[in-house]
């Protein structure tokens, strides 16, 4: 049996594919990038707070995390780890 990727298409994913853009909304942010998280991942707040506390960013981080590795991660063929993922924080900072 054939393996159905995230983009609903069998096997692992295309160089092509892995560039098509990936948004992820989670509790207090959103996630914009591409799917290989090759791009720099901007990180939106919902609303328009300008300070935001650790604990709230990094729960929302870590839950993209999870939900990338879990559901985009076994479509790739390799992936060269998170230390190379880049975020962005867009119109807020962390206190």
């Amino acid at each position: 049996m054939d393996k159905i990727n995230i983009l609903n298409k069998v096997g692992l994913l295309t160089a092509e594919d892995r560039k098509i853009p990936l948004k992820h909304g989670c509790d207090y942010f959103t996630f914009e990038t591409c799917l290989d998280l090759s791009e720099p991942i901007r990180v939106i707040p919902h609303g328009d707070p300008t300070e935001v506390s650790l604990q709230i960013y990094s729960r929302d981080v870590a839950s993209f995390i999870c939900w990338w590795t879990h559901f985009v991660q076994k479509d790739l063929n390799g992936f060269s780890g998170f230390s190379h993922v880049k975020f962005e924080s867009v119109g807020f900072v962390v206190i």
